[in-house]
């Protein structure tokens, strides 16, 4: 899999965005932009707790998207002392999760299915705060016109 498009737009510092930057420039066939174009991008990338160290990832047409890749990333991150976890909106049924830790070959890491509710509220409601949200759907994260998407330069 190649040529994901990336979108990043956040003016505040972030270790963990600096991190996935170096990624996609080693990877060399994913781009990076920080102009919102919903129809050229594939992944956005959120900066939303500036002191959480919990990079959630999603998987559908995140992880899938380019699975090698990913699995470099989240290598990087523990290697780096982030703590990368899964958070779908799939629900969490025994063959959903199967899926998901093949693909990911069983490494261990944390999954979170929200079963169709809205990431960003379900993962503080388990007591979670995000650190950096890499997905392929941001209307999943957040509603529109929060001020977490506005702050990362989607007005919408």
């Amino acid at each position: 899999m190649s040529d994901l498009v990336f979108y990043y737009h956040n003016r505040l510092p972030c270790a963990a965005f600096a991190l996935l930057e170096t990624a996609i420039k080693e990877h060399g066939e994913h781009e990076l932009i920080s102009t919102f174009d919903e129809f050229r991008v594939d992944q956005y990338v959120l900066a939303d707790s500036a002191t959480s160290r919990i990079i959630a990832i999603d998987f559908d047409n995140t992880i899938t998207a380019d699975p090698d890749f990913y699995l470099a990333l989240i290598k990087r991150y523990r290697e780096s002392g982030w703590e990368p976890i899964v958070c779908t909106l799939r629900d969490d049924m025994d063959d959903n999760l199967l899926e998901i830790r093949e693909r990911l070959q069983g490494d261990g890491m944390r999954i979170y299915t929200t079963d169709g509710r809205k990431k960003r509220a379900f993962m503080l409601h388990q007591g979670i705060s995000v650190g950096l949200w890499i997905d392929d759907y941001f209307p999943a994260i957040i509603p529109f016109g929060s001020p977490l998407l506005i702050r990362n330069g989607i007005e919408y």
